[in-house]
């Protein structure tokens, strides 16, 4: 059962990997229809009416992979590459973006550095002097946009007041590589509870189905490091150990899964930031609890070979995946828990957002159109 995956590269597919790819699949959608229950009456009417619809485009993300370059990163962050953890990066996405941008201007065939700092901007070797709300303003105005439209260069704006000339902006993103995952989410929040109160309800489905994947995909510590599959530290194969083979033997008869009612969320950035804060906290207990026990079983009660989809795949044994379950104390039932509870209050404070919309009315037409919403093709893989 693999609770939350990353996305893999076709060539990279594995007789093991391949195993994992349906367990995945039904790890977010019961998430997500889990969450369901989560919400109040007046809420949770709508969204049962369209659990299957929420739960099978639970998905989506992962789907579109390969159809938008964009869509990886938004699975993870690499928070070593950000000095380990997200208290010193920027609260918005615009000034994240700002800050892991190099920015060229582009002059003939030769092009200078662009770069704000000590009140200076400075193009390459050319100085002036600019307040910092001015660049952001323009930054966001200018940029940020071209960020959005998967452009890597745009028509040079003139910074306000000064007398800088480009025949274009070059873009050199060194922030996409290492994932942006709790940023997407708070857009992906302000996406929802728009389209709650512009009673878009399909792109209401669409929205809720999809962040459900990202919130799941936040509350797993392996996607919160560069060693995502301790492909550092010779593990490979541990991110499914944990994420999926861990809850595929053990979760129907140990997990509990009434986590309670959705809360409210007055600050979602700070909400999303320790979804991710605490799933990293986790990293060091994941990777040095497997490589512990690899030590001290026997090789023969490690791995073993088992029949998926009418392959014989390399997974590990039962003995030693109940042995990793019991040493990780609960861990993967409580993260599992965690990402039910956070979609169903992602949910609930977009609809209390958007001023708790009258859904009722609806219910009847959307249970017809639902099943006419496309989605974009892709494969599920690895999201990094």
């Amino acid at each position: 059962m693999k609770l939350w995956s990353r996305v893999i590269p076709v060539a990279l597919l594995t007789l093991t990997s391949l195993a994992w790819v349906v367990w995945g699949f039904y790890a977010h959608r019961q998430i997500n229809r889990l969450a369901v229950y989560t919400l109040p009456d007046e809420l949770a009417a709508f969204y049962k009416s369209n659990i299957e619809f929420v739960s099978a485009h639970a998905v989506d993300p992962d789907k579109r992979r390969y159809a938008a370059s964009l869509e990886g990163p938004r699975h993870y962050i690499d928070l070593e590459r950000f000095g380990g953890s997200m208290k010193d990066l920027p609260l918005n996405f615009p000034d994240f973006h700002r800050k892991y941008t190099y920015l060229y201007c582009v002059q003939g065939t030769d092009s200078v550095r662009v770069h704000y700092r000590e009140k200076r901007l400075e193009v390459g070797e050319e100085q002036h002097f600019i307040k910092q709300w001015q660049y952001q303003e323009w930054y966001r105005e200018h940029v940020w946009p071209a960020y959005r439209q998967e452009a890597v260069s745009l028509p040079f704006a003139t910074i306000p007041d000064l007398p800088v000339h480009c025949d274009r902006l070059s873009l050199v993103d060194t922030m996409m590589q290492h994932g942006v995952l709790p940023y997407h989410l708070v857009d992906m929040q302000s996406w929802l509870t728009s389209a709650f109160r512009q009673n878009k309800l399909d792109r209401v489905l669409q929205l809720s189905a999809e962040i459900g994947h990202y919130i799941g995909d936040a509350t797993v510590p392996l996607h919160t490091t560069e060693n995502y599959n301790g492909q550092l530290t010779g593990q490979r194969g541990i991110h499914a150990f944990w994420e999926s083979r861990i809850p595929e033997l053990f979760a129907e008869e140990n997990f509990d899964v009434l986590v309670g009612a959705a809360e409210y969320i007055p600050d979602k950035s700070g909400f999303y930031r320790s979804l991710v804060t605490t799933s990293h906290s986790h990293v060091d207990s994941v990777l040095l609890i497997e490589a512990d026990l690899r030590t001290k079983l026997p090789e023969e009660v490690q791995d073993c070979f088992e029949e998926r989809l009418g392959r014989v795949v390399k997974v590990p044994c039962r003995d030693f995946a109940r042995a990793y379950y019991e040493r990780l104390d609960g861990m993967v039932e409580e993260q599992f828990r965690t990402a039910i509870r956070s979609v169903g209050s992602a949910w609930y404070t977009a609809w209390v957002d958007a001023g708790k919309p009258n859904l009722s009315g609806q219910l009847s037409q959307l249970l017809v159109e639902r099943d006419t919403l496309t989605t974009r093709p892709g494969l599920e893989g690895r999201g990094h």
